[in-house]
């Protein structure tokens, strides 16, 4: 039987619960905005009947989050019905000290799955059709390949990846977390959830697509300022496309 229809929604780098924030009004002010971008990026998951939510790392600013803001995240999650796929990244990456440690976010449902093997895993979701691998970041530096290792495809699903790194065209350059074209390129994989970058970025390479979603809330205040997301559609007759979705923060 051929794989079925999916959509897919990615986002990443919320930041949310930064510590810099403060306690003072602008600060409180701060942390409403950003709890309000993700909860519009949660809405637009049931809004359209999502298949999959994926959240490829920064979820949180640092590992060092209130009991409160956990309380917000299960809420959250715990509202949408489709598989929710989430890693570390450079901000809440999978240290000692790790926030995924300290919590188990599949307290929000079984359909919360949060991916954290140093070496990668695969998440397998047969009735969607589909795997998602990813891996857990435990330390940012230059040794750190996001997508170094990815599982082989091992049945007709859609191969999903996600990852949080910094694409560049020469591994030469002295960046952590390097994503080269080619490691993209011969993934094999469908779809690529990239995370790190704050802006929305078409990083295809071959057959593999892959994209920055850009942030739901931008790290600085603005006149009419948006945030955004990517609405990726895995359609067996029509093949892999994705566009970015943007929304008027409060």
């Amino acid at each position: 039987m051929p794989r079925r229809r999916i959509k897919v929604i990615h986002t990443s780098d919320v930041h949310l619960e930064s510590d810099t924030f403060g306690k003072n009004e602008e600060g409180q002010k701060y942390r409403r905005r950003i709890q309000g971008a993700f909860q519009k990026v949660v809405d637009q998951v049931i809004e359209e009947d999502a298949d999959l939510f994926l959240i490829a790392g920064d979820l949180f600013d640092s590992n060092r989050v209130h009991e409160s803001g956990i309380e917000f995240v299960h809420k959250e999650l715990a509202r949408v019905r489709c598989p929710v796929v989430l890693i570390p990244g450079n901000h809440d990456c999978f240290d000692a000290r790790s926030i995924y440690k300290k919590f188990d976010f599949s307290v929000a449902g079984k359909h919360v799955y949060t991916v954290t093997a140093e070496e990668g895993e695969v998440v397998e979701l047969p009735h969607i059709d589909a795997t998602v691998w990813g891996k857990g970041m435990v330390e940012h530096d230059y040794k750190y390949r996001p997508i170094a290792g990815v599982a082989p495809r091992h049945r007709d699903d859609w191969h999903i990846g996600i990852a949080h790194g910094y694409f560049v065209e020469d591994d030469g350059l002295q960046r952590s977390s390097l994503i080269l074209p080619h490691e993209v390129e011969q993934s094999g994989l469908d779809y690529l959830a990239l995370g790190h970058v704050h802006v929305y970025t078409d990083l295809s390479q071959g057959t593999t697509k892959a994209c920055y979603p850009g942030t739901p809330a931008p790290l600085h205040f603005g006149a009419h300022e948006t945030g955004s997301y990517v609405l990726a559609v895995l359609d067996p007759d029509q093949g892999v496309s994705f566009s970015q979705r943007k929304f008027f923060l409060d």
